[in-house]
């Protein structure tokens, strides 16, 4: 079996294509010592098979950050048989100067020439023949994201070969032979001449001496010598097969003119995402509506089959568990996962980031997080698995200590239901504005904290494409298969568990423990078991107030002042989030993360309802 690795430039459409030859047998999984996620799939094509690795996009070989990192690793330390290299075929002057990088390695290498009807409506015409021959290697035209050229690009695997070299000019060029010779590896040679990695110890004398001699000649850093050398040689490439007329301005650049303004562009954000969550919500309701009520018919039978009260718990709470996961992933987090996805494809988020970069560095982000963090208002188990596109480790860290923040739907039920119905929409529209000045706040001091700022936001703004069902069908199962497999069933088990604590009598141990934190608060002490349930479902907390008050939800002013209610709601919103959420910290973070993001939640409940607490109302 071959191996084979796609390596490319951010918004090439690699993964597009991909997801075009993987099927749906696909395995994720972290690179070892790191937190950068990588695609694996087998593919049997002409009587060969092949694993397919789909590696982090990446800019170039000179690494800015963990994914690049990882990509350079891997290219220098792994087994490998085929380079595939995918470029944007409308980006070719820029894009080959990757490709004649990858060409150092002298491994066998395809160039797969992605999105050439976006070259057509840019008036770009390459000869793929004269390319092909310049570089030694097969290059293949290809439309990944309507499945055109999928089978020639997959047929050309079998004709891989070392690509040609192509040499510096003369200067630079004895340089890197003097460094060649004595590495046995021309990529290696020119890593440690550029500083991209440093040279072993018996080379370091004269990896420093050769670069004070570039820097002496040319009057910049060595890296920069190198990185005009291969612009130069690019350049010469892209014109000897490129012929390109006037260029039309398209309807994205029409459209970019309105969505990237620094006025319109954020009218036109808030208008997009409010559609968004409305569609959501409106998709959920429904879904909800058709599913949980028969499971509940069917899960209150179920149970009265059991004859002993301890049986009965426990088989109410299983089914609790298991309604309770149906009533996430299907009816909320299946749109949301489709929608958000649908964005990516079509290439709306690249420019959300680019247009929120300066709002989010207020608080140490980039543009970036900004996407995760919206999809905490529905639900933060995908917020947390979307901190995935943010590629800087320092930046994810962060985000996931605040993403938790964020007023999930369950939240946003307890907010509604108790400051809306009882106190009036505007102080719940308050405690909306409230909580996005807290996570701001809180941001921003953690960002001082670890007194490392955060990079400035590089990104690649993508042609919009209209999205393949057939990608989005797969991004959909592989986001669902996860929170099935990891999320659910410990949703499943910590239900359970309360039940058997429940049915023990232990609940009303735990109330006791709790009463010291609900004396503190001002709030009635029975109140404190909500805290233990609502950790399991944020929508347990109020169905819970109510039956540890011993009143309907709708008479839960009769026992309850505005003030207990606001401190109430105030802890609920910020403190631990529930336990899929911690699941997924734990798994995307470890341990010490989800400790630290559960302790700042406590922490910042604990004193924002103090603060209310005090406060004369």
């Amino acid at each position: 079996m071959k191996r084979v690795i796609l390596v490319g430039q951010p918004n090439c459409g690699k993964s597009s294509f991909f997801s075009q030859i993987s099927g749906v047998k696909v395995q994720t999984s972290n690179f070892p010592g790191t937190t950068v996620k990588v695609s694996r799939a087998r593919v049997k094509f002409g009587g060969e098979e092949y694993e397919i690795l789909d590696l982090p996009g990446t800019y170039s070989l000179f690494p800015a950050d963990e994914a690049e990192e990882v990509t350079l690793n891997f290219l220098l330390n792994e087994d490998y048989d085929i380079i595939v290299n995918v470029m944007d075929a409308s980006l070719i002057w820029r894009s080959l100067e990757f490709t004649l990088e990858l060409a150092e390695l002298r491994k066998p290498m395809v160039l797969v020439l992605n999105m050439m009807d976006e070259a057509e409506r840019k008036r770009i015409k390459i000869d793929v023949k004269a390319l092909s021959e310049l570089l030694g290697i097969p290059v293949v035209p290809m439309v990944a994201i309507h499945g055109k050229g999928i089978y020639d690009a997959v047929k050309s695997f079998s004709r891989a070969r070392p690509p040609r070299e192509f040499p510096f000019t003369r200067h630079v060029e004895e340089k890197v032979k003097k460094l060649e010779e004595k590495t046995g590896s021309r990529f290696l040679a020119v890593k440690y001449l550029e500083g991209a990695l440093p040279p072993p110890p018996e080379l370091a004398g004269l990896v420093k001496e050769l670069q004070e001699e570039l820097v002496a000649l040319h009057g910049i850093p060595p890296f920069e010598v190198i990185a005009a050398e291969r612009h130069h040689l690019s350049m010469k490439l892209a014109e000897k097969v490129t012929e390109r007329g006037k260029p039309e301005i398209t309807a994205g650049e029409w459209a970019d003119r309105f969505l990237l303004h620094p006025i319109l562009g954020y009218i036109a954000l808030v208008i997009t995402f409010a559609s968004f969550f409305g569609a959501v919500f409106w998709v959920g309701s429904l879904l909800e509506s058709l599913l949980v009520s028969p499971l509940e018919s069917a899960a209150s039978s179920l149970v009265n089959m059991f004859s002993s009260p301890f049986a009965r718990e426990i088989a109410s709470s299983l089914m609790d568990g298991i309604i309770g996961g149906i009533g996430i992933v299907l009816p909320y987090f299946v749109p949301l996962t489709l929608l958000l996805s649908f964005l990516e494809e079509v290439g709306y988020l690249s420019r959300v980031a680019f247009l929120t970069d300066v709002l989010m560095h207020k608080i140490g982000l980039h543009g970036k997080a900004i996407v995760p963090f919206l999809l905490g208002y529905g639900c933060t188990v995908p917020a947390l698995m979307g901190t995935r596109i943010i590629e800087d480790e320092r930046d994810r860290k962060l985000s996931a200590l605040l993403i938790p923040f964020v007023p999930c739907s369950a939240r946003t039920a307890v907010i509604l239901a108790l400051v809306g119905y009882f106190l009036g929409f505007w102080y719940a529209l308050l405690f909306y504005f409230g909580n996005i000045l807290v996570i701001g706040l809180v941001g921003s001091l953690l960002a001082r904290l670890k007194r490392e700022p955060s990079p400035e936001l590089i990104i690649e703004v993508p042609s919009y494409k209209w999205p393949s069902l057939k990608i989005l069908m797969k991004k959909l199962l592989f986001q669902v298969e996860e929170f099935v497999f990891y999320a659910w069933p410990v949703l499943i088990a910590g239900s359970v568990l309360l039940g058997f604590f429940h049915a023990l009598g232990w609940d009303r141990w735990m109330a006791a423990a709790l009463s010291p934190l609900m004396k503190l608060l001002d709030l009635p002490s029975s109140l404190g078991i909500t805290l233990v349930f609502g950790f399991l479902r944020k929508e347990l907390t109020l169905v819970m107030a109510s039956q540890a008050l011993g009143v309907d939800i709708t008479s839960l002013a009769s026992v309850l002042t505005a003030k207990q209610m606001a401190v109430f709601t105030a802890f609920v919103t910020f403190y631990i989030p529930c336990l899929s959420s911690v699941s997924v910290q734990v798994r995307e973070f470890g341990w010490k993360t989800a400790l630290q993001s559960a302790a700042l939640s406590f922490s910042v409940a604990l004193f924002l309802a103090l603060i209310l607490r005090a406060l004369p109302f």
